[in-house]
């Protein structure tokens, strides 16, 4: 497959991953639903229905399912770090407005959007810029999903903290992208994107900037540096198995 095929279904794949999310959005607004419950059910509907037309477009890409990471994966030290960084958010508080049935219709929402998310940019995608080589692969993925959360920078949010947390999505989909690349499977980094979005909206939104701001950049230091040392195995994984 040529590489300017291979860009052409990354931004399609891209431009797929937004329309959903962004038509239940609309779809909230118009009708003015405010109420927490229903906001997690019709964007979790509007995910579900997402992950089915995934699975036809993986269809129509001849990818089998086993080759996309729909497989048990290891699990690795690695995930020690990731605990570290999904606790720390509650330093900022809980969200005391978050109802258990607002809570369930959430976690429903959340793991669709793990599946969904997962299944395009460390699945499909992954596999499609693979073909260039497994650098392009990771590195791509990354600044793909990281683009995809730039769509942020319209929330009317602190563009500073907006900022920081497209760095955060760059660096979260970089590493995910390794694990990916190590364990072969989709396992963890959709069980990961689950529970770090589930932890973003059961922890206190409301908390000053200054601390959000600090608390997203230890997130980010653990991140960066867990990069790095998950780049640093992957390499001597491929210079032994070139050996």
């Amino acid at each position: 497959m040529k590489p300017m095929t291979i860009i052409r279904k990354a931004v399609f794949l891209l431009l797929f991953s937004l329309i959903i999310p962004t038509s239940a959005g609309v779809y909230i607004s118009i009708k003015e639903v405010t109420d927490p419950l229903q906001i997690y059910i019709i964007n979790g509907c509007a995910m579900l229905a997402g992950c089915l037309f995934l699975l036809f477009i993986i269809q129509k890409s001849r990818f089998h399912l086993k080759e996309l990471g729909c497989r048990k994966g290891a699990l690795g030290m690695w995930f020690i770090p990731i605990l570290i960084i999904e606790a720390i958010p509650f330093i900022a508080g809980l969200n005391k407005e978050l109802s258990l049935p607002s809570f369930t219709a959430l976690c429903f929402f959340m793991v669709c959007v793990g599946i969904f998310e997962e299944g395009i940019f460390r699945g499909i995608l992954f596999q499609y810029l693979k073909r260039i080589n497994l650098s392009t692969a990771i590195w791509g993925s990354a600044v793909l999903f990281a683009l995809g959360h730039a769509a942020n920078l319209l929330s009317g949010k602190s563009l500073t903290l907006t900022m920081a947390q497209i760095l955060f999505a760059f660096l979260f989909g970089f590493v995910a992208a390794e694990i990916v690349a190590l364990t072969n499977s989709l396992q963890w980094v959709i069980i990961w994107h689950a529970v770090h979005n589930i932890v973003d909206q059961m922890t206190d939104g409301e908390a000053p900037v200054e601390l959000q701001m600090l608390l997203l950049s230890v997130q980010c230091v653990i991140l960066l540096v867990l990069a790095l040392v998950l780049s640093r195995i992957i390499k001597n994984r491929m210079h032994h198995t070139a050996r």
